[in-house]
């Protein structure tokens, strides 16, 4: 059940809340743990593909690195969204002001008032499509997105122009 009135909060055990936020913040390190999975996996994928790209001029295999790539990149762009939303919610549940269900595990639960690039999402003005399929600009400018995926792509974009 979602709760839409947000204005008034209700008096929730002390007990129950740090035991909600325990569930959160499990929930927040699976996302860490699985965005560095995601890097820890893509960098002998592509290392593999860009050096047999590489060795046999196949620039075809450095297009299939390069692919990987932005998978990965999605993939992990999506993890860190979802880590975002989940510790808004943390944030939300621990000050206590907003009226969140009880040991809800729904970031949908935040309300609206909470800005987009804390969330991870698009501005309220794109389509909700957009913010359901695609980790908003302040994911994919981030340090651990951006600085890490774009790099290993420019490699394999160099790589597919000077094998072809």
């Amino acid at each position: 059940m979602r709760m839409t009135d947000f204005s008034t909060p209700t008096q929730h055990d002390p007990e129950d809340r740090r035991k909600h936020l325990d569930f959160i913040q499990s929930v927040v390190t699976r996302m860490s743990a699985a965005s560095s999975n995601a890097k820890a996996w893509l960098l002998p994928v592509v290392t593999a593909a860009y050096g047999y790209a590489l060795t046999q001029r196949a620039d075809s295999v450095a297009l299939l690195g390069l692919g990987a790539t932005l998978l990965f990149a999605y993939l992990d762009a999506n993890y860190l969204r979802q880590e975002k939303r989940f510790r808004s919610l943390y944030k939300a549940v621990a000050s206590g002001r907003y009226n969140i269900e009880t040991f809800s595990l729904q970031p949908d639960d935040l309300p609206s008032n909470i800005p987009t690039k804390e969330t991870g999402d698009w501005p309220p003005v794109m389509p909700r499509w957009v913010n359901r399929m695609l980790p908003g600009p302040s994911v994919w400018l981030s340090w651990s997105v951006g600085a890490f995926y774009l790099p290993v792509a420019i490699v394999g974009v160099v790589i597919a122009c000077v094998v072809h």
